[in-house]
C-alpha cells in the first residue's frame, strides 16, 4: 500500500477570512489526493465548515514571557516537537501569516512560509520593525498566492531561498454545493461585496461609487470589522440607508454570491482576491479595482478600474449592472483545486 504524505497546514485560527478558506480547501485537496492532513490552530477559533476527517489540534503554548529577540527560536522547537507529536513526523509544513511565520522560520521541518498578501503594502500597518520582517522571511523557501505577491516579495526583500507561485485554488464543486443552500434576502435584484470591514477593502470608496452610480438596486454588504460603525455612518451621511444593506458575516455568502446580479471587489491591495474566483466559480459579474495583487491575473482589463478613482468605479458599476454578462469570465484551470494540490504535494 502506498505511503501517504502527511502533510501540516499551520495558522492563527480558521476565521472566515481569505487566507483561512484556501487552507480548508487545499486541505480537502489534499485529502482527496490521499494525504494525511492536518491543521494547527493557536486560537480555538472555527467559524467555517470543514472536512471531519481532516484532523485540527490547536497549540496553546505562546510563552509571552521569553524575550522577544528569542522568542521564535524557542518556541519553534516547542512547535516542531508538538507537530510531531500529534502529527508525526511531516514531509511538508505550510506556515500561514505572521504569527505562524514567525515561529516557522527557525523550524527543523520541511517548511514552507505561505504568502498571501502584498507585503510591500501590508507591513506598512506593522508596528514590527522592518529587519525583523526581513529576518523572518528569509529563512525559508516561500510560496506566494499570486504573480503580482511574488514580484512584491522579492523586490522587498531580496530573498536568497528560493520563491514560487502557486495561485490560490478554488474548490468549484464544495462552492457550487454550498450555493444550493436557501438564499438569506428576498430581494431580486441586488450587487454584492463580501469582505471585512478593514482599511484595505475600501468600503468607503465602494459606498462613494455605489452613491455616484445613482443605480437603484440595492448593495449588500457581507462581513464584520472594526470600521463597521464608520462605513455605517457614511451610508447614512449619503442617505443610503434604505439601499446599502449589512448582513455580518456569513459562514456560507454562496447562496447570496450566487443570486447576486453583480459582485464588487474595492481593494487597494489583496494577495489574490479569493471573492473573485469564488464569484467567476459561480457564473456571476465581476468587477474590481486594478489593485496589487491579483485581480489584474484573474479578470481582464475592461472589468478592472483604477484604485481610488470613485467615478471610474461608478461607471464600471454602472456598466456592468447594465449589461451583467458582459461582464462574466470563464474561471482559467490554475485556479483549479487539483493543480494547486498537485504544486503543492510536488514541495514535499
Amino acid at each position: 500500500m502506498e505511503n501517504k504524505n502527511t502533510i501540516v497546514i499551520v495558522i492563527p485560527d480558521l476565521k472566515g477570512s481569505g487566507a483561512e478558506r484556501v487552507m480548508l480547501s487545499l486541505a480537502t485537496g489534499l485529502q482527496q489526493n490521499h494525504c494525511d492532513v492536518h491543521i494547527i490552530i493557536f486560537k480555538e477559533i472555527i467559524e467555517l465548515e470543514y472536512n471531519d476527517n481532516i484532523n485540527i489540534h490547536v497549540f496553546k503554548k505562546h510563552y509571552r514571557w521569553i524575550p522577544r529577540n528569542v522568542r521564535g527560536l524557542i518556541l519553534s522547537t516547542i512547535l516542531d516537537k508538538f507537530i510531531i507529536r500529534h502529527c508525526g513526523k511531516p514531509d511538508l509544513v505550510l506556515s500561514n501569516l505572521l504569527p505562524i511565520d514567525r515561529l516557522l522560520a527557525y523550524s527543523k521541518l520541511n517548511s514552507y512560509l505561505v504568502i498571501h498578501n502584498t507585503m510591500s503594502l501590508e507591513t506598512k500597518s506593522y508596528t514590527r520593525n522592518f529587519k525583523e520582517l526581513k529576518k523572518i522571511y528569509t529563512k525559508k523557501p516561500v510560496v506566494c498566492v499570486s504573480k503580482g505577491v511574488q514580484s512584491d516579495f522579492i523586490k522587498l526583500f531580496k530573498p536568497s531561498k528560493k520563491v514560487q507561485t502557486i495561485h490560490n485554488p478554488i474548490d468549484i464543486k464544495f462552492i457550487q454545493k454550498m450555493a444550493q443552500n436557501d438564499n438569506l434576502t428576498s430581494l431580486n435584484d441586488y450587487i454584492i461585496h463580501v469582505g471585512k470591514f478593514a482599511h484595505q477593502k475600501r468600503h468607503d470608496v465602494l459606498i462613494k461609487a455605489y452613491k455616484e452610480s445613482n443605480i437603484e438596486i440595492p448593495l449588500i454588504l457581507i462581513g464584520q470589522g472594526h470600521l463597521e460603525n464608520s462605513i455605517r455612518a457614511l451610508v447614512r451621511k449619503l442617505n443610503l440607508e434604505n439601499k446599502v444593506i449589512f448582513l455580518g458575516f456569513q459562514s456560507n455568502p454562496y447562496p447570496l454570491i450566487k443570486n447576486a446580479k453583480l459582485m464588487i471587489l474595492s481593494s487597494d491591495f489583496e494577495g489574490l482576491g479569493m471573492v473573485i474566483l469564488e464569484a467567476l466559480a459561480l457564473n456571476i459579474a465581476v468587477i474590481s479595482t486594478n489593485c496589487p495583487s491579483g485581480p489584474s491575473e484573474i479578470l481582464p482589463s475592461q472589468n478592472l478600474c483604477p484604485v481610488e478613482n470613485v467615478g471610474k468605479l461608478a461607471q464600471l458599476i454602472k456598466q456592468a449592472t447594465n449589461n451583467p454578462l458582459a461582464f462574466i469570465q470563464p474561471l482559467d484551470e490554475k485556479f483549479h483545486i487539483n493543480l494547486a494540490v498537485k504544486k503543492y504535494i510536488d514541495l514535499v
